[in-house]
């Protein structure tokens, strides 16, 4: 099996998990290399590194993410390894084999931003106005994030709040009416008090797993070195109905 039951038990308790060795070192290196590639960047020229390249999808200077969407480069795409679908089929409790895969990647690049490092606030996926997700079952069951770069400390690291999953359930069940949806519920996750959060340094090649409610949220790279990370993204019907993106994109929504 891909997963150990231990590190399947701390997914339950603590809402995610960061697991490491399910892309072989060979594929990460070229997903990074392909990454390098499609923010037209050299990996060994510094002065290329806050390029924002004229091809991106989108660019928020505030936060410095460079946004690719749809992308299906093969060296991208080789990260979907068995071993991964293997180990999202264990955490979701579905039968080994049983997904589908998912279609093309979305891109969270992040160059060097120009201000302090601060922790950032949790919040939950799938909160905005425009969509208006219900809260349950809500648009996914889990979350994978793929790092493609080495992540160091105040290089962009996502931040997580250990638990905080089962505290931000029990808000969103005490006034079903009033957190109907994701985007009012997250309105009011910064009242609960949900521990010290801690500072992910992932490196290449790992992957966040989290669950529907679980509270994170990126923080600022603010290191010279761009941070590579992306989402998973299918056109399926169910997919798409599940979270709608961009296009005729959706959220891999297994």
């Amino acid at each position: 099996m891909a997963l150990t039951e231990e590190q399947i038990v701390s997914y339950q308790n603590n809402g995610y998990l960061l697991a490491s060795d399910l892309i072989p070192d060979a594929i990460s290196a070229r997903a990074e290399s392909a990454m390098w590639k499609l923010m037209q960047m050299e990996p060994d020229l510094p002065e290329t590194w806050s390029r924002v390249p004229d091809t991106a999808d989108e660019y928020t200077e505030s936060r410095g993410v460079v946004t690719f969407n749809g992308v299906q480069d093969p060296g991208l795409m080789a990260c979907v390894t068995d071993d991964y679908l293997t180990a999202v089929a264990q955490l979701l409790g579905e039968p080994i084999g049983s997904l589908h895969p998912p279609k093309a990647v979305h891109t969270q690049n992040l160059i060097q931003h120009n201000g302090d490092w601060k922790l950032p606030n949790p919040h939950v996926d799938g909160i905005p106005k425009e969509h208006m997700h219900k809260t349950f079952p809500g648009p996914y069951r889990i979350t994978s994030l793929f790092y493609l770069s080495n992540v160091e400390h105040q290089g962009g690291g996502t931040c997580a709040w250990p638990g905080s999953h089962r505290k931000i359930r029990q808000l969103a069940e005490s006034d079903p009416i009033k957190y109907k949806h994701l985007y009012d519920l997250n309105k009011d996750i910064p009242s609960l008090d949900l521990g010290d959060p801690i500072e992910l340094t992932p490196k290449r090649g790992d992957i966040l797993f989290f669950q529907h409610l679980f509270g994170h949220n990126g923080s600022p790279n603010i290191l010279p070195k761009p941070r590579f990370m992306m989402r998973l993204f299918c056109s399926c019907e169910k997919c798409y109905s599940k979270w709608a993106k961009v296009d005729h994109w959706g959220h891999w929504a297994p």
